[in-house]
């Protein structure tokens, strides 16, 4: 079940982050299982905003979550992360089906958009198959240049990030 977060939520969040995480080891991107999780802050201004959903796992608890913001007229997907055991259960998918809804419903968005990895199967083919779309860097909005250029700055191959999208119904 996927649904906005409530504050009681939001305690569980930092642990679903680095469970997520660990999905990295043994990959080109290892360094990112050491990561810190999201500021509470920023989990508490996304959930206050109606930007943060969860997805809740067997026992009823947030198992995975999904935090979006405006970014240059999209929707931007900042973060999604499944708790490791509850992986390939469609938790993902369903978390990404609940932004792109929401984005569709706003009626202000033009559409949503996130930045990843290219090549790691739970990243770029996992969101091509959900109908995104690489955005040529010609394209690149300016906030999402500069999100890709942060990210090369905080340890992504730049070679191997890209921003992806989908467009949204006019």
């Amino acid at each position: 079940m996927i649904r906005l977060a409530r504050s009681t939520d939001l305690a569980f969040l930092p642990d679903i982050e680095r469970s997520a995480a660990e999905r990295f080891q043994g990959t080109a991107m290892a360094w990112a299982a050491a990561g810190d999780p999201l500021p509470p802050a920023d989990l508490a201004q996304a959930a206050a905003a109606g930007l943060l959903w969860v997805a809740s796992g067997d026992d009823g608890l947030p198992a995975g979550f999904a935090l979006a913001q405006p970014m240059d007229g999209d929707l931007f997907l900042a973060e999604m992360s499944v708790a490791l055991p509850m992986q390939g259960r469609g938790l993902g998918r369903d978390l990404l089906r609940a932004v792109v809804e929401h984005a569709r419903a706003a009626r202000v968005y033009r559409g949503v958009a996130l930045t990843t990895d290219r090549e790691l199967p739970w990243n770029g083919p996992f969101y091509r198959r959900q109908g995104f779309a690489e955005v040529p860097d010609a394209q690149l909005a300016p906030a999402l240049r500069a999100r890709l250029r942060a990210e090369a700055d905080a340890g992504f191959d730049p070679a191997r990030r890209c921003a992806m999208r989908l467009t949204l119904p006019g």
